[in-house]
């Protein structure tokens, strides 16, 4: 059943600064609120279904559930959310799991499948300044205009990061991966999927072991070098038209090609192309095809 904090201790939770560390857990539904201040960490975890992170009002977090299946299938996904130290943990597991900052461990029995538990859809707001950390085993992951650094994955499922002001991290292990407007660097990879990334500034690295990679930078910012691969799919990679640096490419099923005059560094191939443009002054791009062509393109304007 749903043990809730007490009306004193939830007021002491929106009222204060997070210092002790308080719990709720339950069989049910979440409806929780509390602060955290910029600088700290959301973290949620969610075993079974999506999580949906939104723009939050202030300093003010919140975070509610829908669960799904039927009712011995609902009793079985535990709810928790863990206040303390520099941030919030949310999570959704099942009995034999346990809820910690750095995800969602089982311990115990192996889980039955005939015991199987119900599905859990996470809504959260999140205040801008705090970094978000969210990841499902078996859900999509969509976090919308964040305010901080974002690390978002997801075992089998979609991620999507649509607006963020720091740093990004997306992956999946089955699933599409797409980000856009990030306000730093992005690291994006899927095992399985497509990867789409349109950002302002780099640097970026992305990857799929089975799936597209395409990547639009409209600016660059430093020298950090940057890589795109993709096990069996199209690499396509658009610079803007003032990048100056080294081109590399290479493909073992495909075609090489750049928008960009080239001067050529070694034996020019078509399935490899590696070369300066410009005065070579800045970052090496690498572009990475097991089975697939592989694209630099200029944007112009």
């Amino acid at each position: 059943m749903l043990r809730q904090l007490t009306l004193a201790a939830a007021a002491l939770a929106l009222a204060s600064p997070l210092v002790a560390q308080q719990r709720t857990t339950g069989g049910r539904e979440l409806d929780w609120r509390g602060r955290i201040a910029s600088g700290g960490t959301l973290r949620v975890f969610n075993t079974n279904g999506a999580i949906r992170v939104e723009p939050g009002d202030g300093d003010e977090a919140s975070a509610r559930s829908e669960t799904s299946g039927s009712a011995e299938e609902r009793e079985r996904v535990i709810l928790e959310v863990i206040e303390g130290g520099n941030g919030v943990t949310i999570c959704a597991r099942r009995e034999n799991q346990r809820c910690t900052e750095e995800g969602v461990r089982s311990e115990g029995r192996n889980w039955n499948e005939r015991e199987r538990a119900g599905r859990a859809l996470l809504t959260v707001r999140l205040p801008r300044g705090v970094d978000l950390r969210a990841s499902s085993g078996n859900g999509a992951v969509t976090v919308t205009r964040a305010g901080a650094d974002v690390n978002a994955s997801s075992g089998n499922g979609d991620v999507q990061v649509l607006g963020a002001a720091g740093m990004v991290r997306a992956s999946s292990g089955n699933g599409e991966v797409t980000v856009r407007d990030a306000g730093r660097g992005v690291t994006a990879s899927s095992g399985n999927g497509r990867v789409t990334i349109a950002t302002a500034e780099g640097p970026v690295k992305a990857s799929s072991g089975n799936g597209a990679v395409d990547v639009t930078m409209r600016t660059l910012r430093g020298t950090e070098d940057m890589e795109f691969s993709s096990g069996n799919g199209r690499v396509t990679v658009r610079l803007p038209a003032s990048f100056t640096g080294e081109l590399d490419l290479s493909t073992g099923h495909g075609s090489a090609y750049s928008d960009f005059p080239v001067t050529v560094m070694g034996r020019l191939q078509p399935t490899r192309l590696r070369g300066r443009v410009g005065d070579g002054q800045g970052p090496t791009v690498r572009l990475r095809s097991g089975n697939g062509s592989v694209e630099v393109r200029k944007i112009e304007g």
